[in-house]
C-alpha cells in the first residue's frame, strides 16, 4: 500500500491525488458530452456544481451512518481530507441536482450528460482506494488477496474499478441507443447500485438486517425505483434526443 507520496518535505495523499485526478477527468468528460448534447450553457453549469456541492456535503454526512455519531463527531477534524461515502455522495448529490433545477425552472433531463463521466471517475477514486489501503475486504485465501494490517483479504476496490471500467464502456455503447433522453443516467444507477450490491458481499462492513451491509439496503429500493423508471421510458412512445428539444418535461 502508498497512501503518502514524499515529494522533499511534502506529503501528499495517494487518495487525495487520485481524487482530484478523478475531478479532473469526469470534468473533462461531462464538458464533452455538454457540447455533443448541445447543453453546453450556464445552467448546465449551475446543475454540475449543484451536483458537485450535494455530493460533497452528503459523502461527509454519510459518515456519520458508516462511523456512528460519536465517532463521527470525535473524527470531525480529520473529516475534510478524509473520510466520504460514495452511497451519501451520491444521494447529496442528486439532491442538489434536483434543488438548482427547481430554482432554475430547468424541465429538461441533465443526467445524460454526466452519465459517462461518473463511473469513469469513480474508478480512478478506487485506485486511490487501492493505494491507500481501503476499504478492508472479508479474509480470504484467495491468491489474489491484498495483505491488509497483516490479514490476507478480498480486494474489493480492485473488483469494483473493474466492474466500473466495464459499466463505461457499456454506457459508451448505449448513449446514442436509447428511447429517451435520461436514460443513460438510470441505467448508470441501476448498473453501479447492482455491482456495488454483489461487491459488499466481500467487504468487511457492519451488517445490520438480513446480513446486508448499510449500502446494500439503500440500493434495494433505488435498484428497484430507477428499474421501474427504464420500463416505463421503454413503454412510452419515443422522445427526441436531449440535445435537440431542451424544453421536454423530466419525470
Amino acid at each position: 500500500m502508498y497512501p503518502w507520496l514524499h515529494v522533499g518535505s511534502a506529503h501528499v495523499s495517494t487518495y487525495s491525488l487520485m481524487l482530484l485526478c478523478a475531478y479532473i477527468c469526469g470534468g473533462m468528460i461531462a464538458y464533452h458530452e455538454a457540447k455533443r448534447l448541445h447543453l453546453a450553457t450556464e445552467a448546465i453549469l449551475q446543475v454540475a456544481l449543484g451536483g458537485l456541492c450535494g455530493s460533497t456535503i452528503g459523502a461527509k454526512l454519510g459518515m456519520i451512518v458508516i462511523l456512528g455519531p460519536e465517532t463521527w463527531v470525535r473524527d470531525l477534524p480529520y473529516l475534510w481530507y478524509s473520510g466520504q461515502t460514495w452511497t451519501g455522495g451520491f444521494f447529496g448529490g442528486y439532491a442538489g441536482v434536483l434543488l438548482v433545477k427547481h430554482w432554475r425552472g430547468i424541465r429538461y433531463r441533465t443526467g445524460d450528460v454526466f452519465a459517462l463521466a461518473l463511473p469513469l471517475g469513480q474508478a480512478i477514486g478506487r485506485v486511490g482506494n487501492l493505494l491507500g489501503g481501503d476499504p478492508f475486504g472479508n479474509p480470504t485465501k484467495l491468491p489474489w488477496g491484498l495483505v491488509q494490517h497483516g490479514v490476507r483479504r478480498q480486494p474489493s476496490a480492485f473488483y469494483e474499478l473493474v466492474l466500473l471500467l466495464g459499466l463505461f464502456l457499456v454506457l459508451l455503447y448505449l448513449r446514442d441507443n436509447l428511447p429517451r433522453a435520461g436514460d443513460l443516467f438510470v441505467v448508470y444507477v441501476i448498473g453501479y447500485c447492482s455491482q456495488r450490491f454483489l461487491v459488499d458481499f466481500t467487504r468487511a462492513d457492519m451488517r445490520p438486517m438480513l446480513g446486508l451491509t448499510v449500502v446494500q439496503l439503500f440500493f434495494v429500493p433505488t435498484i428497484v425505483w430507477f428499474s421501474y423508471r427504464l420500463w416505463r421510458s421503454y413503454q412510452a412512445e419515443p422522445a427526441c434526443s436531449e440535445g435537440s428539444i431542451p424544453a421536454v418535461a423530466a419525470a
